[in-house]
């Protein structure tokens, strides 16, 4: 009895032994983007080798904004309503505004707060996060902080308070103020993933991003620095879409070309590690600053007024990205797109610029 028990527990072993060597045989890294150059539909395991065509876009949906909002630094999409809000030395408002005519609907005000220079602003189930954390003045802030507002009070009440996350970055020691513009740690951008908050750095001296986690709840902290990008620009907001996966950045290079960097198909907080793609938006001197999703594939973008020797009202847009993300959406099993229907409510049911595909 015990010879055939012994052979019965070493014959289980072998099994559990080669299965684990087919598994692990079975996983091919490789690019699984059937957008990129180099797609292998082999390939199960994403090492973020995909290779892109270079392509650019032509944003629709132009309308100019209200002059109250020329320093428009962060959209959002909730309550099937756009919220924006100005940078530094503005008013503690979130104002809404028409998609169709760039005109104020309503404001908002946070009653216990204040507008040092905020930058991006994003949201979860229950929380809305505004980053209060522009430094590109003097590089030297140590009044970094996040307000977070229930979602529930911005919908039934038109002035209310937020918990506040101070933090600090991990990897700034030297506080020395600089000249305007010339710092690694300025911040525009910010998403809310997981249980986590994500800051994508702004950085003046070497055109890359950083990105930092901190926890989403009320505190003070040290903002983590968990890896860095070359994207050859500056990085002026973020929107992810959780579910599939996707981050949308906003950036202009130092001649403010506009472009959009896409991370998609990570794993985890590791979005440098996947797909990367950098597309060109078809407009110059645009300092675009706000992105937010209408739907998987819909977009707004926003930009600030800008007048040097030419002036550049501040804008709401809109840009399509369904020809770039709809071949990764179809690798994914068990999720859809959301639907057009849900899109068009979004819009004025006869404005000349909705695309064919949504009317």
């Amino acid at each position: 009895m015990n010879l055939i028990r012994s052979i019965h527990t070493k014959a289980l072993l072998l099994i559990t032994c080669l299965y684990g060597y087919t598994e692990a045989n079975a996983q091919v890294a490789g690019c699984p983007d059937p957008a990129a150059n180099n797609y292998n539909n082999l390939a199960t395991v994403n090492d973020g080798s995909c290779i892109y065509n270079n392509v650019s876009l032509t944003p629709t949906l132009n309308a100019n904004l209200n002059t109250t909002v020329n320093e428009t630094s962060g959209l959002l999409y909730f309550n099937q309503q756009i919220f924006t809000h100005n940078d530094s030395g503005g008013e503690p408002i979130l104002y809404t505004i028409d998609s169709t005519t760039g005109g104020i609907l309503a404001t908002d005000t946070l009653i216990n707060a204040k507008n040092v220079d905020w930058e991006d602003i994003t949201q979860d189930d229950k929380f809305i996060y505004i980053g209060d954390f522009g430094n590109n003045s003097k590089g030297n802030r140590q009044n970094l902080r996040i307000y977070r507002v229930k979602k529930a009070d911005v919908k039934n009440k038109t002035s209310f308070k937020a918990s506040i996350i101070k933090f600090s970055y991990s990897d700034q020691t030297d506080f020395t103020p600089k000249s305007n513009n010339n710092t690694n740690f300025d911040c525009e951008a910010l998403i809310a993933y997981g249980d986590s908050l994500f800051l994508f750095s702004k950085d003046w001296v070497d055109n890359k991003t950083r990105l930092y986690k901190l926890p989403k709840l009320p505190g003070t902290y040290i903002a983590q620095n968990i890896g860095e990008l070359n994207v050859q620009g500056l990085i002026t907001g973020a929107e992810v879409i959780p579910a599939k996966r996707v981050i949308v950045l906003t950036a202009y290079s130092g001649t403010l070309a506009p472009f959009i960097y896409l991370l998609y198909d990570f794993t985890g907080n590791r979005f440098f590690d996947a797909n990367k793609r950098k597309v060109g938006i078809n407009q110059g001197f645009l300092q675009m600053e706000g992105i937010c999703a209408v739907s998987n594939t819909w977009f707004h973008i926003s930009n600030e007024r800008f007048s040097n020797i030419l002036t550049v009202p501040a804008k709401l847009q809109a840009i399509d990205l369904s020809a770039l993300l709809d071949p990764y959406y179809s690798k994914l099993q068990g999720l859809k797109s959301t639907p057009a229907t849900t899109v068009k409510k979004f819009y004025q049911p006869n404005h000349a610029d909705i695309p064919a595909a949504i009317k």
